[in-house]
């Protein structure tokens, strides 16, 4: 199995990287993404990724100056480098650094990437060890299956601590928190689909290089990501922070957003697992005051809407509203709202039938610049290029 770290500043790019391929059957893992140079070598000298996936124009350290770096310390796998059109002059200056190939982001098939890889991987196969070679075999994997095991059993903590002494699992006494991430409520949908390894990568992709938490995939639709209290305080990040961050990451992909219900400053494992349980034992619906609220923006996202028009309607508060929203929904009214309008803009996009000023119009956007704006904050890509993506 040959390990892939892929790393670009544009969202969208990793996730559909991510979910091209059926990684694993072609012999591939996806180790890891990172944003730009500065938070890939951390990444990189953790996981010795066979294969580094790399954008060359990126904020803080680009794609170039990674490739210079990585070479300077003997980094012994391949690189292949994205690359826009426009991007020539760069794309010899990687190649003649020693990347491997590129790969124009534009005509990024799923057959012509795995020609790509595996022509790549080739030139692995008789490379000698270097200081960056250790074990594959992922320990985090071990230890993830054993903490399945044990938010899945009854066992008191201090019992199962006990029964696999061999194993490190002293940190489960520690302070945690945890995020539950589940699809439930739409497997009744024909319309959706994910798999538990796109579940996890979109983890993943929101977490990398932030904190390194435990993710526990469940099932094809929910997962349990688990927390160290300590790295969370020590880095000033809180898990709602983190769980608006995978509400974008999710809708970005798809019109289905999770339910993420999360608790901090739990005492230890044994606790975290007694509030998991409270919240798979109540997942897949939302209160009603928060269940009419999202059916009242489903129907009326066209419109002029404002928090006061919203919360009137659903005859709640302005005060109350926002506090359940966020609490259920792991966002603002404001930031779902701007999300939905998003993705039924992108929907029309790819009909391809209307204006952008039509589209903006019918989403609920006067001003097209703002809809233009809106769209690239959300998706990655202005409303054109995205356009360009499904009518080339």
């Amino acid at each position: 199995m040959y390990s892939i770290l892929i790393i670009d500043d544009e969202p969208i790019v990793k996730i559909a990287l991510r979910s091209i391929l059926p990684w694993e059957e072609h012999g591939f893992s996806i180790c890891g993404t990172a944003s730009n140079g500065l938070e890939a070598l951390p990444l990189i000298g953790q996981h010795h990724p066979d294969v580094i996936i790399t954008d060359l124009k990126m904020p803080g350290m680009d794609g170039l100056e990674l490739i210079r770096i990585l070479k300077e310390q003997g980094y012994p796998g391949e690189i292949l480098v994205l690359s826009n059109y426009e991007d020539f002059d760069s794309v010899r200056s990687a190649l003649l650094l020693g990347a491997a190939d590129y790969l124009l982001k534009i005509k990024i098939q799923p057959d012509t990437l795995l020609a790509c890889l595996n022509k790549t991987v080739e030139k692995l196969k008789d490379r000698v060890p270097s200081h960056w070679e250790t074990e594959k075999k992922d320990p985090k994997e071990n230890m993830q299956a054993l903490l399945l095991e044990f938010f899945r059993k009854d066992a008191k903590l201090s019992d199962f601590i006990a029964e696999h002494d061999k194993t490190r699992l002293a940190f489960m006494e520690a302070s945690c928190a945890i995020c539950y991430v589940t699809f439930e409520k739409f497997l009744s949908n024909e319309a959706f689909s994910i798999s538990g390894n796109l579940l996890r990568d979109m983890i993943l992709d929101a977490v990398q290089g932030v904190l390194q938490p435990y993710i526990l995939v469940l099932n094809d639709y929910s997962a349990l990501v688990v927390f160290s209290q300590a790295e969370l305080s020590g880095s000033e990040i809180k898990v709602e922070q983190l769980v608006k961050k995978l509400y974008n990451r999710f809708t970005m992909y798809q019109s289905f957003a999770p339910d993420m219900p999360y608790q901090e400053m739990m005492k230890n494992y044994e606790e975290a697992r007694s509030v998991f349980r409270e919240f798979s034992s109540s997942e897949g619906h939302y209160k009603a005051d928060v269940a009419k609220t999202l059916e009242y923006m489903e129907e009326n996202y066209m419109y002029r809407l404002t928090l006061a028009s919203i919360s009137a309607n659903v005859n709640l508060s302005s005060s109350y509203l926002c506090r359940i929203f966020k609490s259920e929904v792991g966002t603002s009214i404001t930031n779902y709202l701007n999300n939905l309008r998003v993705r039924k803009a992108a929907t029309l996009i790819k009909e391809n039938t209307l204006s952008m000023k039509e589209i903006s119009s019918m989403v609920g956007i006067d001003d097209q610049l703002y809809f233009s704006r809106l769209f690239k904050k959300y998706m990655g890509i202005s409303p054109s290029e995205y356009g360009k993506k499904y009518h080339q």
